[in-house]
């Protein structure tokens, strides 16, 4: 593997609305619809997947927030993929998947339980949201690559 690709750091799929969601090896992405036992899945055609950078994750808890891959509810977690400048309709490989970029990820109101500032610090840096365009499985230390933008 190329040490400048992106890779998959970490899997994640929650069963209930509003709880953290739960670190798994690997999750079937399942064309227009979602991660399979995700509470999101099916739910809105345009946001099947939430996508958040691993860096921005690091850099919060550098910062000192008290926070952990599952409680800020994205799916997939990224490495060496320029995540947040991705704009609508780029794609990415992730796996044997393939996934649209639709929309930038907006902080929610509900990790204001976990430190009121991390709206505000997150703005612009919150991963995104997408489709998915070619279902597969998805393995943590998978690759992943911009294949249009």
């Amino acid at each position: 593997m190329n040490s400048l690709a992106g890779k998959l750091t970490g899997v994640f799929v929650g069963s209930r609305k509003g709880e953290d969601k739960a670190p798994v090896e690997s999750a079937e992405l399942i064309a227009d619809r979602g991660l399979l036992g995700d509470i999101h899945a099916g739910r809105d055609p345009r946001r099947q997947v939430s996508l958040f950078a691993a860096e921005t994750l690091r850099d919060l808890q550098n910062e000192g927030f008290e926070i952990s891959a599952e409680s800020l509810g994205a799916n997939l977690f990224t490495e060496n993929i320029k995540l947040d400048s991705l704009k609508p309709g780029a794609r990415l490989r992730v796996g044997e998947a393939v996934i649209e970029i639709v929309e930038a990820r907006k902080p929610c109101r509900s990790i204001t339980k976990i430190d009121n500032r991390l709206p505000k610090r997150l703005y612009g840096q919150c991963g995104q949201l997408g489709r998915i365009v070619k279902g597969g499985e998805a393995r943590v230390g998978d690759e992943v690559d911009v294949i249009a933008d």
